[in-house]
Parts: C-alpha cells; structure tokens; sequence
C-alpha cells in the first residue's frame, strides 16, 4: 500500500508536502508576487466584496495596533507565510505554546467540529503560577475551510483584536479544490497567498468574532471564550496533564484512529499530540483564561453534568443551561456527553479518510468527514431546532447570536431583532421571509449554513408563519 505524500498533487505543493514539516519563522522561501497569481475562481460569497492580498494588507497595517500579531504580519518585509506552521511561527506559537483540541465546538466551525476532525486552539504556555504572559496571541483552525482565527492582546490596553487569517492555493485558481484538499493536511501546505481581516472588516458576515466574543453587546469589553473552563473538560483532548479523562479516552482514540496515517493536524505533529503529558491539554487552556483574568464565561458548562448524565439518561443541570441558549440568552451549550458523533457514520467516514491519505481509494472517493453528527446531537448543538418548535422558538434560538439587538446599530441587521418580533417593521420581517427560502448555497440565507443546517420543512413553515403576523 503506497501512503500519498500529504495528496501533493502539483510541483507547486511539493515544497509543502510531509517531509519539510516543522515550527520556526515565516518560510526563507523565495516570496510569491501576489499580483502574478490568478483570480481565485470561488471566492468564499461573503468575503468576495472584501480586498485580497497586497491591498487588505495595506489596509490592514494603515490602522496601527499594538498586538504583537498585528506588529509581526505588518513588519517590512511581509513576512512570506506559506503554511499553518510558519503561520504559527509568525505568531510566535513555534517554542513554548500549549495546545489543545475539541471534539465539540460552539464557535463560528460548530458543525465542522468532532473528535477526527477537531478543532486545534494554539496559545502560550503559561507558568505554574499562572501568571500573565507579556504577549497573548492564539490561533483556532479546523480543517474545512482555508482560515485560521486569530486573537491578540494589545498590552497597553489590555484589549483583544480578533483577525480572520484566509490563505489561497493552487486548487484555489484552477477550481480543483475538492474535499481532499479542505479536509487531509493538504489544506495545510502550499498557501500562495494571504488576507487578513480584522474584526471590524468581517462584523457584518456570519465570520462576525464579536458576536460570541462581546457578549456584553457592542461597545463593551471582549473577551475570550473557554465554556469547558473546568475539570473534566468534556470534550477537550488529549488530557492527561491532572489525570486522565473521559473525554481522552474516548476522543483521543477516535481521533487516532482517523489520523494515524498523518504527519500532522493543525501545524502540530500528531507524535506531539500523542505523547502530550502537559503541552497539550484543555488544564492548559483553562490556566491561560485564568491568567487573562477571563475565567468568568457567559453560560459556563456546569462540570457537574458529567456526573449527572453518568447516573442517569438526562442531566437536569445541562436542561437548565440549554434552556438559556434556546432562549437566545446564550451561545449553544456544549453537548452533555463527550461523544457528538453517529457511531456508524464516524467509522464509514474513518475508513474512507484512511483509505484515501493510504491511496487505497481515489481522492474523489472521499466522504465529508464532518457529516457525522448524530440527531440527538444536532439539536442538542443548536444545529437544528427541536422537532415542533414554534416559529417563535426557531426563530429566537438560531438568530438570536447576529439579531438579538446588541451588536453595531449602524449595521442593516440590527434592525432584524428576534427579541423583539412584535415591534419588527414589515419589511423587516418579509426580508427575513426571503432569506429564510434562498439557496444553502447563498450568501443571503438565513440561518448562515456555518449557523446551523438548513431548517426542516416543518420548522421553516412555522418560521415564516411567525414572521407573516
């Protein structure tokens, strides 16, 4: 059986593939002329209005920040990032970091997210004594989607910047970009190019950071997000920093299982992730969110419900905090047990993924690994409403993160307020109709596909209804 090398598929991702693997500085590689490259033929439909390249960037650096992320990609020269590792040594996040990875996400990737194709957060390391570090910069990265979310503090002010870090590739011009190439480390190699946005530039997207990061409305100060800040930290993995988990025995053995044939997720060799004691660690994200002073979290994950749901088929203290994110007070709570995925689908897709990084089975062949939620856990996640739902209810728990009133009042979707249904104008609520009924594909539909699937029959036609009085 011959393993592709990372499903290089081109002399251009050749110097990316497996073998040149590894932290440190931006690449010493030759710089890409960004105005030689094409056009990207597909451009993400909400970010498509935005610059590209060389003019974002100059937009970027025009504004000046203090957050040592900000400082290190607007430095003379651009440094030339061509790889989620280089990419992580900009940031600073090649020596000393930490790491940890979720098999359950209640961020902007939601429905990307289990234990084979987690989400990597990568941050600093920080002392037994929790102190403060001098620079604070993280990155978040599924794979599915070629961005990276970036935070980082700016000392003087103590405040966090949010970016949108989106890069290109080959695939990206000549349309050949399938779901091997979204979804196998090929989407971390071979990057051509780079545009970085700030949270301002995306805020009026469903890629808005300030939607979960800002609980307190616009204006406010934003914060960090950890929902799983204490012990036994359900969903995070591996774990075995105060001792070993639930959660690492169960997702760390999924999430080997699909990726023992790679050389890396996330920029981080998968030997490092395998042998973490105290590198790698949701303790280790928790000390940091404690040393950032953040360890207050809106609707915290009530670490009694593991417990609860081991005693018993239900646990009454997670029906308590789900009841507040379907009534729009909240984010979606993380699922209550630590396992979000259709036993049968995780292990079709397993095999397939394996067989296609193996070269047992065509790349074409490949199965969307983050198709493998189970039903329980798509409404538990807020994926799609519970079956029955009001309009009212449907309405109040997939639009309330964008449309409860809190976010920039200059922006046209402040004035969709599911809050206040009553007191909606008639235009309003028909643009709502609309959006309700366009395409998955459109940019325009409501709720964003990032948000949440695309809404039953039944669950739609009781939200039309409502917006129809």
């Amino acid at each position: 059986m011959t393993r592709l090398p990372s499903l290089c598929l081109s002399s251009l991702l050749l110097s990316a593939c497996v073998g040149e693997i590894g932290g440190g500085a931006a690449t010493d590689e030759a710089m890409t002329d960004w105005d030689s490259l094409p056009s990207v033929s597909a451009p993400d439909p909400e970010l498509s209005g935005l610059p590209r390249r060389e003019a974002q960037h100059r937009a970027l650096c025009a504004t000046p920040r203090g957050d040592s992320f900000w400082q290190a990609v607007c430095a003379t020269p651009r440094p030339n990032i061509t790889d989620l590792a280089s990419l992580l040594g900009v940031a600073k996040l090649d020596d000393d970091r930490a790491f940890a990875l979720t098999g359950n996400s209640t961020s902007l990737v939601k429905s990307a997210v289990s234990a084979i194709n987690p989400r990597l957060i990568v941050f600093p390391r920080v002392t037994e004594m929790r102190e403060k570090p001098a620079e604070m910069t993280a990155l978040g990265f599924v794979r599915g989607e070629p961005f990276v979310e970036v935070v980082s503090r700016d000392p003087s002010t103590g405040d966090y910047n949010f970016y949108l870090f989106t890069f290109e590739r080959q695939c990206d011009y000549d349309g050949s970009c399938d779901l091997a190439s979204l979804l196998t480390e090929e989407i971390e190699h071979g990057w051509t190019a780079f545009s970085i946005y700030s949270e301002g530039d995306v805020e009026n997207t469903s890629f808005d950071c300030r939607s979960c990061h800002q609980p307190g409305g616009y204006g406010t100060k934003k914060i960090l997000r950890m929902q799983e800040l204490e012990f036994p930290w359900m969903h995070w993995f591996p774990q075995r920093f105060v001792q070993r988990t639930e959660s690492d025995r169960v997702l760390t053995s999924q999430f080997f299982e699909a990726h023992a044939q790679d050389a890396q997720y996330g920029g981080i060799p998968i030997a490092t992730i395998q042998n973490a004691i105290d590198e790698g660690s949701g303790a280790q994200l928790e000390a940091l969110l404690v040393a950032e002073g953040q360890a207050a979290q809106p609707n915290a994950f009530d670490p009694r419900i593991e417990a609860e749901v081991k005693a018993g088929s239900s646990s009454p203290i997670w029906e308590k905090q789900f009841a507040v994110s379907l009534a729009g007070d909240s984010i979606p709570v993380p699922y209550p047990l630590a396992d979000v995925t259709d036993p049968a689908l995780r292990a079709e897709r397993t095999r397939s993924y394996l067989d296609v990084v193996t070269g047992a089975a065509p790349r074409q062949s490949l199965l969307d690994v983050r198709d493998i939620f189970s039903a329980d856990a798509k409404v538990k996640l807020g994926l799609v409403p519970p079956p029955g739902a009001s309009g009212r209810a449907v309405l109040t728990q997939l639009c309330s993160r964008c449309h409860d009133g809190r976010g920039n009042p200059a922006l046209n979707r402040t004035k969709f307020n599911v809050k206040n249904l009553d007191g909606m104008s008639r235009e309003a609520k028909d643009k709502a109709i609309f959006r309700l009924q366009e395409p998955a594909t459109s940019p325009l539909r409501m709720p964003p596909w990032r948000a949440a699937n695309a809404l039953p029959p039944a669950e739609l036609a009781a939200a039309i209804e409502e917006l129809s009085k």
